[in-house]
């Protein structure tokens, strides 16, 4: 079972991910849920990481993590690795919560979205290896 939500969050996770990131291609506004100032948030100049866009980056991470559990019965490698790529996402997810908070001073609630499917996906992780 906790495979499954593992793979159902990867797939949700994906999805905003996509969205946002198709959304910013086409220099369309997105549809913010309550309002938020998502536009502000994924526009700023947090909004990339090394050079490549944190909407790029979650869909890599995402479709990832997607295979990981797919294969995590093969081994405790794949285990591991789950592990050590959702806490390495999960970090990744909390930070830039605190730079919406912090630095942006602006809530973009699919970014909030993304962060949560990446909160299930490090408690699946840690479900499955201990």
């Amino acid at each position: 079972m906790t495979t499954f939500i593992g793979m159902i969050a990867a797939v949700i996770g994906f999805g905003i991910s996509w969205y946002i990131r198709t959304k910013q291609q086409s220099n369309t506004p997105l549809m913010c849920p309550r309002r938020s100032p998502c536009e502000t948030v994924i526009n700023s100049p947090q909004a990339k990481t090394l050079g490549f866009s944190n909407t790029s980056l979650g869909m890599l991470y995402y479709a990832i993590v997607f295979f990981l559990f797919t294969y995590y019965g093969t081994g405790y490698g794949v285990q591991l690795i789950l592990l050590v790529v959702t806490t390495i996402g999960f970090l990744f997810s909390l930070y830039l919560v605190g730079v919406q908070h912090f630095k942006i001073k602006q809530w973009c609630v699919w970014c909030l979205g993304s962060a949560v499917a990446s909160t299930i996906l490090f408690v699946s992780a840690l479900t499955i290896f201990f």
